[in-house]
């Protein structure tokens, strides 16, 4: 009986023992839920497949490469650039003849850029898009356009994702050391590798591409190589006549032309284009654009110093498709004095018309660009609201008489407004557009350019316009300025300027307004 006593007292000396040196825990799923809430969910992002073999892995060597390649390219271009065509090989080899495609974006901004090629590693069929978060270079990381990405997906059942296949492909990979020492940082990314052999696919896929940019800023690269492996004089022969084809945006030559090539049995000639269907994609779209296309440059492997084989090479390519508009108002612009005799002039005007004054303000005439026929808007505004304005815009009176005419229609005639009120001046400010004339455009989806252009649409006896700044002041998107355009101000259907049922001008405006 003792022993049992002693045992029992031993055994509850333990677990007191044990109670105060393991305090009871929490559990343990408890604490894994706590933790989970905290963490965020990692970014991905596609790490550098061919750095070190296709160019360099370090930043610096890499950087002053892409800038020596690109000091010695040369571009006349104008308008600017939607599409172009690329080649992917090593920048040793094909990096001369980039750079010449390139060199037209330099210091270009675009908000995405869509790179399209074929693949080199797994068969696919359609177009397969990256959706990881970022991609990564040696120059740093680019952001993945997430949203048009998805865009993207959801509108095609030919369209989708699977980084797997990205992994190790190289085409598109190049391309992002060169945009990132081109373009105005800020741009994202939509990688994206494509095949098939039916143009039908094609189309539609091209029907999708074009269809999610409308309106947007977006620049489309195409990446391909052009002739694998045949001699240095078939190559030319293959590949100038395959960039012929690809300029006149018609799949149908672009195929038909390809075929007859590789049917006459030049040796050693695998292909005349490994990015085939990406490059049919960008002609599809180049042609529903009406983008003009120009060939930039041309080489060969056989053209590369020490390492060329003029026996077997393979062929590069650039084009570049623009929509060609580049009416630039620099070389009529009004300086600030000029700016300031307009201002004056319209004060003076409303001044005089309130007996304000007697004294005609002729300070302009010392400025012979006021004798000039120009379009002009006069706007005014009453404590930062629109309170009227009128204009006139083809150029067919002088620039002074056009300024005082228009800033009385403004302040009187305004069917919006009830007519300016003479104590209402003080609080007036007045802004003055001077126009460019108007040009009829037939790519309204490529050649208006929100917050630049001034646009007018007309249709029989119905016609509407919005200035330039209305864009930025209302911060539409192409597809909402246009159907407004076409509605409130035209009277017309709001998808007029899609249908081709309308004409459709851009203009220019330079404005300024009193401090």
């Amino acid at each position: 009986m003792k022993k049992l006593f002693l045992f029992a007292l031993f055994l509850s000396f333990t677990i007191i023992i044990l109670i105060i040196v393991f305090p009871k825990q929490k559990p343990t799923s408890s604490i894994l839920n706590n933790n989970q809430n905290t963490m965020t969910t990692p970014k991905i992002i596609r790490q550098p497949a061919v750095a070190g073999q296709f160019y360099p892995t370090d930043k610096k060597e890499l950087s002053s490469m892409i800038e020596r390649l690109l000091a010695n390219a040369t571009t006349t271009i104008t308008g600017k650039p939607q599409i172009f065509i690329v080649p992917h090989a090593g920048y040793v080899f094909s990096g001369e003849t980039a750079a010449y495609a390139f060199k037209t974006v330099a210091d270009i901004s675009y908000d995405t850029v869509i790179v399209l090629g074929g693949s080199h590693n797994y068969p696919i069929d359609g177009l397969i898009l990256y959706n990881g978060d970022a991609v990564s270079t040696p120059l740093g990381e680019v952001s993945v356009d997430k949203k048009l990405t998805e865009e993207l997906i959801a509108t095609n059942q030919n369209i989708s994702a699977d980084n797997k296949i990205h992994e190790p492909e190289h085409s598109l990979e190049v391309q992002l050391p060169f945009l990132q020492k081109t373009l105005v940082p800020g741009w994202q990314s939509i990688l994206g590798l494509i095949n098939s052999d039916d143009n039908e696919t094609l189309a539609s896929i091209a029907d999708s591409i074009e269809k999610v940019i409308s309106g947007k800023n977006v620049l489309l690269i195409i990446s391909s190589d052009l002739s694998h492996y045949p001699s240095y004089a078939n190559a030319l022969y293959s590949d100038t006549k395959i960039i012929d084809s690809i300029l006149t945006k018609d799949i149908n030559n672009f195929d038909q032309t390809f075929s007859a090539i590789i049917a006459e049995g030049r040796p050693n000639l695998d292909t005349c284009a490994c990015g085939s269907s990406a490059i049919k994609v960008g002609m599809i779209i180049a042609n529903e654009l009406n983008l003009t296309g120009n060939k930039l440059h041309y080489s060969n492997s056989g053209d590369t110093p020490d390492y060329g084989d003029k026996s077997r090479v393979v062929g590069y390519g650039a084009v570049v498709f623009t929509n060609n508009k580049s009416n630039y108002m620099n070389n009529n612009n009004l300086n600030p004095d000029e700016q300031a005799a307009a201002l004056s002039l319209a004060r003076n005007t409303l001044e005089l018309a309130f007996n304000l004054t007697t004294d005609k303000n002729e300070d302009y005439k010392q400025y012979p660009v006021f004798s000039e026929k120009r379009g002009i808007f006069v706007t005014l505004r009453k404590n930062e609201e629109l309170r009227g304005c009128i204009g006139l815009i083809e150029p067919i009176k002088e620039l002074s008489a056009a300024i005082i005419e228009m800033t009385e229609a403004a302040a009187f005639e305004d069917p919006r407004f009830l007519s300016l009120e003479k104590n209402e001046l003080k609080d007036i400010t007045i802004e003055v557009s001077v126009l460019t004339p108007p040009q009829k455009i037939s790519g309204p989806k490529t050649e208006i350019e929100l917050g630049r252009h001034g646009v007018i649409v007309k249709k029989g006896s119905r016609s509407g316009v919005f200035l330039p700044q209305v864009a930025t002041e209302t911060g539409w998107d192409l597809n909402t300025f246009m159907a407004h355009l076409c509605a409130d101000k035209a009277g017309l259907p709001a998808n007029c300027w899609l249908d081709g049922s309308a004409d459709i001008y851009t203009f220019e405006a330079q404005v300024f307004e009193e401090k």
